[in-house]
């Protein structure tokens, strides 16, 4: 039973970062690759890593290889519905 919680933890933990919410609100609406989402968000390429591996991690994302380009997507529609609540339907 408490695995339930620990892995719930882990889950808002990634997604307390504005720069995740990002990433994640633009996942929302479809695949996207990680040199897209950096353009999106405006951060380095570095720091965009970090925070695709932290949602990785979490489950909340998963990737898949599409020739040198990694191409992500949201884990379950849970995710998104997590997203309309705290976002209340913005981005």
């Amino acid at each position: 039973m408490s695995s339930i919680y620990e892995a719930t933890a882990r889950e808002l933990k990634a997604l307390a970062h504005p720069a995740r919410l990002r990433i994640l609100a633009r996942l929302r609406h479809g695949e996207c690759c990680a040199n897209e989402a950096m353009k999106c968000l405006g951060i380095s390429q570095p720091n965009t890593s970090q925070h695709l591996k932290a949602l990785k991690s979490a489950g909340l994302i998963v990737g898949r290889r599409e020739g040198t380009k990694i191409c992500y997507r949201l884990a379950d529609d849970r995710i998104a519905k997590i997203l309309d609540i705290l976002l209340k339907g913005e981005a």
